[in-house]
């Protein structure tokens, strides 16, 4: 059998890029979690380069965008996540592993600092409360989550909507109950039959 010179410095090299767009991949995930911890997000434009994100420049460039958006990190080492957003990917193969690996840490260090307040199991069977414009307020409850759709909020009327844990923080009432002042909305329900007696 014949081989041709190079061959496997090819296929070392295809197995390199995929293991290079495989890391990008899986830190893209990492950084959608953590920014969905966000009280506001990083903005559709970031979310649209999440989802094409390939290489370690497009990581870095996003986690400095992340990191900026964190208080709690006071902005962090910035510059060398600037330099590496801004060099071209070819130029890192030599440094692949050392720069992975303070990507990596620098994750982490995102991850500790916008931790989730409660994990989504223990908010299932929670009320949270919804104006639709027009419509009223409605009561709702979660009743599923799901770490790609997020959460299910059933309606009493039926209805059902999937929303991130963003956006489910601004539906859910205050945790000092206070009472109804006059001059807002009462709630919108629908009317409700009650089931015929039973004859005996």
């Amino acid at each position: 059998k014949m081989q041709v010179p190079g061959a496997p410095l090819r296929k070392l090299a295809s197995q390199n890029a995929n293991f290079k767009k495989a890391f990008a991949r899986g830190c893209a995930d990492r950084l959608h979690a953590i920014e969905g911890r966000l009280d506001s997000g990083c903005g559709t434009d970031w979310l649209a380069e999440l989802d094409s994100c390939e290489d370690l420049n497009c990581v870095a460039k996003l986690l400095l965008t992340l990191q900026k958006k964190c208080a709690a990190l006071g902005g962090g080492e910035a510059a060398w996540l600037e330099e590496l957003s801004m060099t071209p990917p070819g130029a890192l193969d030599e440094q692949q592993a050392e720069i992975s690996r303070r990507l990596m840490h620098r994750l982490d260090e995102l991850d500790r600092a916008v931790p989730s307040a409660r994990k989504p199991a223990d908010m299932l069977g929670e009320v949270v409360l919804k104006r639709f414009e027009g419509h009223g307020t409605f009561i709702g409850t979660i009743i599923e989550y799901d770490e790609h759709t997020g959460f299910r909020l059933q309606y009493d009327d039926g209805d059902t909507e999937d929303v991130s844990l963003r956006d489910l923080r601004a539906l859910m009432p205050p945790l000092s109950s206070s009472p109804q002042k006059a001059d807002t909305e009462p709630l919108a329900t629908k009317p409700r039959v009650e089931p015929a007696a039973k004859p005996q």
